[in-house]
């Protein structure tokens, strides 16, 4: 692992009406030193939104070929997979191929992922990505929590109806993780793509 430049420890109180998970948790994770904060949030989000005992960060930044979380059974086999942003194609259908037991979950955190996601599905005759559940992260959010940085911040969360509620060492956010529903998009985008006009091409003199 490369040398990282910080270290957090969050202690979160978390009460997810929506997935019945109602516990208080710490958890420790390296910052790499080219790891944006709004990713680290991000990342920390993701793993507040799909928690269970028994998962973990994997070395994300420092070993791309990871997922950005998962949770691993006794004999090493992965029974959850969580990747933040777009993934690469190569990887995802590694995973589904090498861990079709697993719980696929992918995470947007930018506005662009699900366009650069949908660009990947082009091709694409069947719904090879159906068991893999699709969420989008509020960037706005991310952009709140960056002056409530601290080092060893305490996080109350609670998810009602996919709204998350949170309070950053008493203050106060509100916000969301959304379901996206990433097939659709993609056939949305296709029929915008043929509903397109044709660009004008220039007569040969």
């Amino acid at each position: 692992m490369s040398f990282a430049a910080a270290f957090y420890n969050f202690t979160v109180d978390l009460s997810h009406n929506d997935r019945e998970v109602f516990t208080r948790f710490r958890v420790k994770t390296p910052l790499h030193p080219h790891e944006p904060l709004q990713h680290l949030y991000a990342r920390m989000l993701a793993y507040i939104h799909c928690f269970r005992e028994g998962q973990a960060f994997s070395h994300g930044f420092f070993e791309p070929k990871e997922p950005t979380i998962w949770q691993k059974d006794i004999l090493g086999n992965t029974l959850l997979w969580v990747q933040l942003g777009s993934p690469d194609k190569r990887k995802l259908e590694l995973t589904l191929r090498s861990s079709p037991q697993a719980e696929h979950r992918i995470y947007f955190y930018e506005d662009s992922q699900d366009t650069q996601f949908c660009h990947m599905l082009r091709g694409s005759k069947t719904n090879w990505v159906r068991d893999i559940q699709f969420y989008q992260i509020s960037p706005q959010l991310l952009e709140d929590l960056l002056p409530l940085e601290r080092t060893s911040p305490l996080w109350s969360v609670t998810i009602i109806d996919n709204q998350l509620y949170l309070n950053v060492d008493g203050s106060e956010l509100q916000s969301s993780i959304i379901p996206v529903s990433i097939w659709d998009k993609y056939q949305e985008s296709l029929a915008e793509l043929e509903g397109a006009p044709i660009p004008h091409q220039p007569k040969n003199e």
